[in-house]
């Protein structure tokens, strides 16, 4: 009788100790009487149940950075696609400015030109000068003849024509 007594007190301990749920049971440790322990006070529903919502807590973390992850992404294109249309308009300047520098080479080459020609012009018409201020000395002095002087006028006329032909 002892003995059933000790027995029915040691179930009636496992009974009321198994009611109170732990759930830091582990199913893989504590041996028979811890299963049993883990299934008649709920351990195992409280511990899937922990698990499942530390799943879904992953899970909900997953999909926020995938969707961070897409927004991210999004950002990127959009600024890939300002770097490149800065990088189209940089090049669409620096095609403008070599048009300008090209044009300033060009006006400079024609300045050069231009005063090449001027000089030559203003030696020819310097010449001119000279040979007309000579014509109107050997007419004050009397030196030439009529045709002499009628000939060097068609000269000097001839030679200011190619000067404003010019």
């Amino acid at each position: 009788m002892k003995t059933l007594r000790f027995s029915g007190s040691i179930l009636s301990l496992l009974i009321l100790g198994s009611c109170a749920t732990d759930p830091a049971n582990d199913p893989r440790t504590g041996g028979f009487f811890g299963g049993v322990h883990g299934l008649a006070a709920g351990d195992y529903e409280a511990r899937q149940q922990e698990l499942q919502g530390q799943r879904d807590e992953t899970l909900d973390e997953l999909r926020a950075l995938r969707e961070e992850g897409a927004y991210l992404e999004t950002e990127r294109q959009m600024k890939a696609e300002e770097v490149a249309e800065q990088r189209h308009q940089l090049a669409s300047l620096r095609a403008k400015n070599q048009e300008i520098s090209n044009k300033i080479n060009q006006l400079r080459r024609s300045k050069s030109i231009t005063e090449q020609q001027t000089a030559e012009l203003r030696r020819k018409q310097q010449q001119l000068a000279r040979d007309i201020q000579q014509f109107d000395a050997q007419l004050q002095q009397g030196q030439l003849s009529i045709q002499q002087a009628e000939t060097r006028q068609l000269s000097l006329e001839r030679q200011y024509d190619a000067i404003k032909d010019l």
